[in-house]
């Protein structure tokens, strides 16, 4: 394609299909006037108007992709006319007005800035800048206002609106792109939330107030049944943790926050929640010479760091929803499944993060120093130094939808031990950041030793519990030992029941026996009764 090249002169009026290169002249436009190029444009200097406001402008109307390259000089004023879209190669700025008529503007790595009287007009959802690279679209400003920022990502449009407040300004400018896709740092669970986020920086601000309002697109909203989108709050992501927005509007698709006067945020949509790490060892599994939990029904052989153990037991779903766990466990405001990657079973380079097993953790809010009900539960993945966590086996339980507050207790129950809880008399204060919650050394609600053993001086959860009740006993009614037997083991005191997920396994070691060598009965009467055949150990949780 040719180029046309351009000194020192005054164009009135110029129809270019070849590439406008401008080469240290300068190319003036005259009221009223329109230099309409269907090629691509580069500069190495400002392309001038008559006059502050003068109405002459360059209108790109390709037919097909065209490139603008200013090396980040000004054109006073830009039209887009192409619906083959306009990508800048170079970093641009307008001064006066951009009309987006048709097609896009795509920024790539390179930033698009408005000066502080620039305007833009035209926009809608097919006509906006795309911020598909680490390109801002910024707006220069000197004074205290509104200015809307027409972004949106490749997909949709997903404008912002600044409103400044007071402040004073010194080569002032606010920037921002919109990002496709969930934001990275969103934890796991996250079901109600927005496929798009936008990224905002600001500079050469003092004092005064920003806030930032994001409108997102319909095709930006994520749900996971059964969510509903009004369970979506703002929120400001600093770079290292996460805040509440200032506001949220549903129904007008909107997300708020403050930004700050320096710096990069991100402004998000989904869940509010708290985050707490839970410790707590199982007697069953708890091996007293390494202070930490063997992990046995996850893998029965030597480790081989970043395989999934071909011996593998532990489920991929939470077991706590299925027979024979589900008539003793009822999840409170949590209608989905959680289910796991088999990665999340692989050895791991930290053996002391390896999975145990599952277990089911309430969370409770306190209304008295006994009473705390129930208000969310979770099945969490539990590791053998004692961290319950989510489902990725990293990261910290999420309880969905809740607010934070120093009134939150925690208690923990696993398939065939008597869960331990928290004392409601010293509740905890969850909130967005991770809160860790030691059940081995903390207050425990309850008496040790009677509703909680104390091995080496770390608490544990009874084991025991083959009937997944509130007690672990060897004689009288509804006890293990008979449940064990009868039930489990179908009346066969010699049966070997080998690599099984059971309820029946008391040490977890993989295999249910009533005799024999390592049997769950002679477990049940030595190690947790402490060889007493009328020792009961109660579970005990605030009411």
């Amino acid at each position: 394609m040719k180029k046309v090249l351009l000194s020192a002169f005054l164009l009135a009026a110029l129809q270019s299909n070849a590439q406008l290169y401008i080469n240290n002249g300068t190319l003036y436009i005259d009221n009223g006037a329109v230099v309409s190029v269907a090629g691509n444009v580069e500069s190495n200097t400002n392309i001038q108007v008559n006059g502050p406001t003068g109405t002459g402008k360059l209108l790109l109307n390709g037919t097909g992709a065209q490139n603008v390259n200013m090396n980040g000089f000004a054109i006073p004023n830009l039209e887009i006319n192409n619906a083959a879209n306009v990508t800048l190669t170079g970093a641009a700025k307008v001064s006066n007005n951009l009309n987006l008529v048709n097609g896009k503007v795509l920024l790539g790595s390179n930033n698009l800035s408005l000066a502080n009287t620039a305007t833009v007009t035209g926009q809608g959802d097919t006509r906006y800048i795309v911020s598909n690279g680490t390109g801002e679209l910024r707006k220069e400003i000197s004074a205290a206002g509104t200015y809307s920022l027409p972004v949106g990502n490749a997909s949709t449009y997903n404008p912002v609106e600044i409103v400044q407040t007071g402040g004073t300004f010194s080569n002032a400018y606010v920037g921002v792109r919109n990002i496709e896709g969930k934001h990275p740092n969103a934890h796991v669970r996250v079901s109600e939330f927005l496929k798009t986020y936008w990224s905002l920086t600001s500079s050469g601000i003092t004092g005064g107030t920003r806030t930032a309002t994001g409108t997102y697109n319909n095709a930006s909203f994520e749900v996971t049944a059964p969510g509903v989108e009004a369970d979506i709050y703002a929120f400001n992501y600093n770079g290292t943790q996460w805040a509440l927005g200032t506001a949220q509007n549903a129904a007008n698709n909107t997300v708020s926050m403050n930004v700050a006067a320096s710096g990069t945020q991100h402004l998000y949509g989904m869940n509010k929640f708290v985050l707490a790490v839970p410790k707590v060892f199982l007697q069953g599994a708890y091996n007293s010479s390494t202070g930490l939990m063997n992990d046995l029904l996850r893998t029965s052989a030597a480790y081989s760091i970043g395989s999934l153990p071909a011996s593998n037991l532990l489920p991929l779903t939470d077991p706590y929803r299925t027979a024979p766990y589900n008539a003793n466990f009822s999840h409170v405001n949590n209608a989905n499944a959680e289910t796991i990657s088999s990665d999340v079973l692989k050895d791991l380079a930290n053996p002391n993060d390896q999975i145990v097993d599952w277990v089911f953790v309430e969370l409770r809010e306190r209304s008295s120093n006994t009473v705390a009900p129930v208000i969310q539960t979770r099945a969490a993945l539990l590791q053998r130094d004692g961290d319950v966590v989510d489902i990725d086996g990293v990261s910290p339980l999420f309880f969905k939808n809740l607010d934070a507050k120093a009134t939150y207790v925690v208690a923990v129950r696993h398939r065939n031990h008597i869960g331990l809880s928290s004392n409601p008399a010293t509740a905890s204060s969850l909130g967005l950041q991770s809160t860790a919650i030691d059940l081995t050394t903390g207050t425990i609600f309850g008496t040790a030793n009677t509703n909680y053993g104390v091995v080496n001086g770390k608490n544990v959860l009874y084991a025991g519990n083959a009937n997944s009740n509130t007690n672990v006993r060897y004689g009288g009614p509804s006890n293990d030992k008979d449940y064990l037997l009868s039930t489990i083991l179908g009346g066969n005191s010699v049966l070997l029941q080998s690599n099984v997920y059971s309820v029946g396994d008391l040490n977890m070691n993989r295999n249910v026996r009533y005799s024999g060598p390592s049997n769950d009965k002679d477990y049940l009467l030595s190690t947790i009764l402490n060889g007493s055949s009328v020792v009961i150990k109660s579970q005990v949780l605030p009411n």
